[in-house]
């Protein structure tokens, strides 16, 4: 049996964003995301490493912007960790999580426990 190493509970949502890669804004599709990180899916395969901007516009007043760094990809779907966000993304993130997880509960909990160790 393989230990689960994951800290985030990752939650199913799917979601048009943009992946901001060296100038260059990529349309994507989100399968799943979680407080520190996301998987997306494009018909595109990206470096593993790369530095990014994650853009999710919830309405024309409120876009998130995530800084993150690519960790898989394949030619249909991609792992990013994210590596910083402003307070209002942050704010955002945790609304899209605790509204759409199965266990709002296991999210605040994960928000007393720190991610990386």
């Amino acid at each position: 049996m393989v230990q689960e190493r994951r800290k985030r509970t990752r939650v199913p949502v799917s979601f048009d964003l943009n992946i901001v890669l060296e100038g260059e804004t990529i349309p994507v599709r989100t399968s799943n995301i979680s407080l520190a990180g996301l998987r997306f899916n494009s018909d595109r395969k990206f470096d593993p490493g790369s530095e990014c901007v994650a853009r999710l516009r919830l309405d024309k007043e409120v876009e998130l912007n995530i800084k993150a760094r690519i960790l898989r990809s394949t030619a249909r779907e991609t792992t990013a960790s994210f590596l910083e966000m402003d307070e209002s993304s942050f704010y955002h993130l945790k609304r899209i999580l605790l509204y759409n997880a199965a266990d709002s509960d296991q999210i605040e909990k994960e928000l007393t426990k720190p991610a990386f160790t």
